[in-house]
């Protein structure tokens, strides 16, 4: 037998409250997850909101660029060396190489001042000779090459009679390599410094030589610092 029953007004009154009540939770819940964000506490400390946090991006560094002359440096650097390598072959020849050749002393005596009479209609006197020097190589290495380049005192000297002299003991240093149409490369180092590479050939084979030097520019122009062979 079923028994029907009835709910009494508190029973309904008790209802609507729990109803109102649950209807503000939901509320109040939906309105923290907005200012939250819609993240939730997790065990831990941690939350379940998923973060993203862009990285702070470090410029790559870059190696630093050598140096790079303008143009009109390039262009100056390599009319100095067109005009430097012929006259260090010049020096070469006259002071390490080959000299110039001489006439003898009269009755073939060896000469008192120790110095031969140049036979030569190209150089006639020591100024000639010096100027291509300094031309060509920085005031230091040229000193060196007037005065002693080999070791036994200055090549040439004017004797006393007025004309250019080549000393008696001139020993031509061995050489057999060939400086006909050379090439070259210059590296550039800065804007007063720039080392150079000439190209040229072994007499024996024409097998390749490759020749290493430096200049500088100087309040005269650019000099080489050494000579080149």
């Amino acid at each position: 037998m079923k028994i029907k029953g009835k709910y009494s007004e508190s029973e309904k009154l008790h209802f609507i409250i729990l109803g109102i009540a649950g209807v503000l939770a939901i509320v109040v819940f939906f309105v923290v997850l907005a200012v939250t964000g819609g993240g939730l506490s997790l065990p831990g400390g941690t939350s379940s909101e998923t973060t993203t946090t862009s990285a702070t991006t470090v410029p790559a560094e870059t190696e630093p660029e050598g140096y790079e002359p303008d143009d009109a440096l390039k262009e100056e650097m390599r009319d100095a060396v067109i005009e430097l390598i012929p006259d260090n072959y010049t020096v070469l020849s006259l002071y390490y190489i080959r000299g110039l050749s001489h006439k003898d002393e009269p009755y073939g005596n060896a000469p008192e001042d120790g110095y031969y009479t140049v036979d030569s209609d190209t150089y006639t006197s020591i100024e000639q000779l010096e100027e291509i020097v300094d031309r060509t190589f920085t005031k230091e290495f040229a000193e060196n090459i007037k005065t002693d380049p080999l070791g036994y005192g200055p090549i040439y000297k004017t004797r006393s009679n007025g004309t250019l002299g080549i000393i008696a003991n001139f020993t031509a240093m061995p050489y057999d390599r060939t400086w006909k149409n050379p090439d070259y490369d210059i590296e550039p180092i800065s804007d007063t410094e720039c080392d150079i590479k000439v190209y040229i050939h072994e007499k024996s084979d024409e097998s390749p030589v490759t020749v290493e030097g430096h200049m500088t520019k100087t309040s005269s122009g650019w000099r080489l610092t050494s000579i080149l062979f």
